[in-house]
C-alpha cells in the first residue's frame, strides 16, 4: 500500500474514533448538551478536510470496512466497533458528498445513534449524506443510439486492437508493455465516466476466435462498473481496471491446444491450466509501471471467497484483495456468457443464476448482489417471453424502466424478418413475462446481434 493511502486510512480512522465517541455521547447526554456540540465540531473539521479531495464513501463489504476502495486490512478496535455499528443498522454504505455542512454532520450523528435510524433519517434534510446500498444506478436516455455509445463502440474497437498487441507482445517478448496497458485502461475508464450505460448497450458478438483479447476488455469494464458503484476515486478505478485487464495474463503461457480443447481436459492438462495464476503473478511482479495489485489479483482470482476451494492453494489463509473479489465475479460472468470451442454460451440470466448460487462460497455476497443489480433483471442479450406470447431479445436498457427489445417471433410462433426494435417503456400492451431459451427454435444471440 502506498504511503498516501496509509495516511488517508489513518485520517479516516481518526474521524471514526471521534464518531464512535459521538455515538456514545448521544446515547448518554440529552439533546443540546455542550459536550455534543464540541464532538460535532471536531468531527465536522475532520470530515470537511477529508472532503477537500472529493466525495467519501465508507462501505461494509464482507468482513472489510472500505473507504473509497481501500480496505482496512488490519482493523483496530475503532474500525471493528464501527463495522458492528453499521452491521446492527444493516447499512451497506455511507456516502459523504462535497458541499457537506456542519448542520448535516450533527444531524447525521444524531440519526446514526438511533436504532430506528431510517425513521429518524426521513425527518432530516441530509442532502450531502446518503445512507444505504452500495449500488449506484447508471444514467440512461431513451435514445436508440446515443452519441456516447457510438464513441464507446469506437473506443472498444481501438482497445481490442491494443489488447491484441499487448497479448502478442507478451507471447513473444515475455514481458508486459505497461504504458500500453495503462493507456488502454485509461481510455476505457474515461469513456465509462462519461456514460456508463454505453457499455451495457454495446451490441457485441463474442466469438471464441478473439476471446483472449475481448475478455481482457470486458472483465476490465465490468470490474470498473462495480468500482464506480463503490465510489472508488479515479486513481483506484485505474488500478482496478489495470488489475482486471491483466488478471488472466498467465494463460498466455498455456498451450493453445489446451486452452481451446473442445473436450474434457485430462488431469495433466488441468494441472497446466492451474499454473496460470502463478505464472501471471510472476510476470507482473517483475513489471515496472504497473500497480502491484495486478500481481495480487492475477494470483488470487481463482481462489474462492471462503478460501476453502479454488487454486492455487494458499499456504496460510488470509483475506482476498477487494480487487480480486470484484474481478473474479466479472471474470466468471464474461466467461460464461461467451461462446467457447467446447460449449455454447450461457444466457445472461443463466450466468447470473450460477453466480448467485455461488454467493458466499466462491464469491463475496454483497458484491454479487450489487453486480446483479447493476446488470438489471434482464441484461443485454436476454431472450424474453412477452405477455403477448411474442419472443423478444433484450437489445438496450432503459435504466429503471422496461428495456428495448427486438421481436424475434410473433405470438403465433412465426419468425419475424429484420427483428423490429420496440421500446417497451413506451408501450402499455407489451410487458416482459419471463425469460425464455430460444435454442429449441434454432436461433442464437449472435444471429440477432449480427442482423
Amino acid at each position: 500500500m502506498e504511503n498516501k493511502d496509509k495516511v488517508f486510512l489513518e485520517e479516516i480512522e481518526n474521524m471514526l474514533t471521534e464518531l464512535n465517541m459521538a455515538l456514545k455521547g448521544f446515547q448518554i447526554y440529552p439533546a443540546g448538551h455542550p459536550s455534543l456540540k464540541n464532538i460535532s465540531v471536531k468531527i465536522s473539521r475532520l470530515l470537511l478536510n477529508l472532503l477537500e479531495n472529493g466525495n467519501l464513501n465508507i462501505s461494509l463489504i464482507g468482513q472489510d470496512l472500505v473507504a473509497n476502495g481501500l480496505p482496512f486490512l488490519n482493523a483496530s478496535g475503532v474500525i471493528e466497533n464501527f463495522k458492528q455499528e453499521m452491521k446492527q443498522r444493516k447499512m451497506e454504505a455511507i456516502n459523504f458528498l462535497t458541499g457537506l455542512e456542519e448542520r448535516e454532520i450533527k444531524d447525521f450523528i444524531e440519526v446514526f445513534s438511533f436504532k430506528n435510524w431510517q425513521e429518524e433519517l426521513n425527518k432530516k434534510n441530509l442532502e450531502h449524506i446518503k445512507i444505504g446500498k452500495i449500488s449506484a444506478l447508471v444514467q440512461s436516455t431513451a435514445k436508440e443510439t446515443s452519441s456516447e455509445e457510438k464513441v464507446f463502440q469506437k473506443v472498444y474497437q481501438e482497445n481490442l486492437a491494443r489488447s491484441r498487441e499487448i497479448v502478442e507482445s507478451v507471447e513473444t517478448l515475455k514481458k508486459v508493455e505497461s504504458k500500453k496497458v495503462n493507456t488502454a485502461v485509461e481510455s476505457i475508464l474515461q469513456s465509462l465516466l462519461k456514460d456508463q450505460s454505453a457499455f451495457f448497450n454495446l451490441n457485441r458478438i463474442k466469438g471464441y476466435d478473439d476471446y483472449t483479447f475481448r475478455h481482457c476488455i470486458d472483465v476490465c469494464m465490468l470490474s470498473l462498473i462495480q468500482g464506480q458503484a463503490l465510489n472508488f476515486p479515479q486513481d483506484k478505478l485505474l488500478e482496478l481496471g489495470v488489475s482486471a485487464f491483466l488478471h488472466d495474463l498467465g494463460k498466455i503461457f498455456v498451450p493453445k491446444q489446451i486452452l481451446n480443447k473442445p473436450a474434457r481436459l485430462t488431469l495433466a492438462e488441468e494441472a497446466v491450466i492451474r499454473k496460470h495464476p502463478i505464472e501471471g503473478a510472476k510476470v507482473l511482479q517483475q513489471t515496472k509501471g504497473i500497480t502491484p495489485l495486478s500481481a495480487v489479483v492475477a494470483f488470487e482470482h481463482h481462489i474462492y471467497y471462503n478460501l476453502q476451494t479454488g487454486y492455487p492453494k494458499l499456504k496460510q489463509k488470509r483475506r482476498l484483495s477487494l480487487f480480486t473479489m470484484i474481478v473474479s465475479i466479472a471474470d466468471v460472468y464474461d466467461a460464461l456468457t461467451t461462446l467457447r470451442p467446447y460449449r455454447q454460451p450461457f444466457l445472461p440470466y443463466q450466468a447470473l443464476d450460477i453466480i448467485s448460487k455461488s454467493s458466499g462460497t466462491q464469491f463475496e455476497p454483497l458484491l454479487v448482489n450489487n453486480f446483479m443489480h447493476l446488470l438489471g433483471p434482464y441484461p443485454i442479450g436476454s431472450f424474453v417471453r412477452l405477455n403477448t406470447n411474442e419472443l423478444g431479445f433484450v437489445w438496450k436498457l432503459n435504466i429503471g424502466k422496461p428495456p428495448w427489445v427486438r421481436i424475434i417471433f410473433d405470438s403465433d410462433g412465426n419468425r419475424i424478418e429484420n427483428f423490429p426494435l420496440i421500446d417497451l417503456s413506451m408501450q402499455e400492451e407489451r410487458k416482459i413475462a419471463s425469460y425464455d431459451n430460444p435454442l429449441f427454435k434454432g436461433i442464437t444471440a449472435e444471429e440477432v446481434m449480427s442482423a
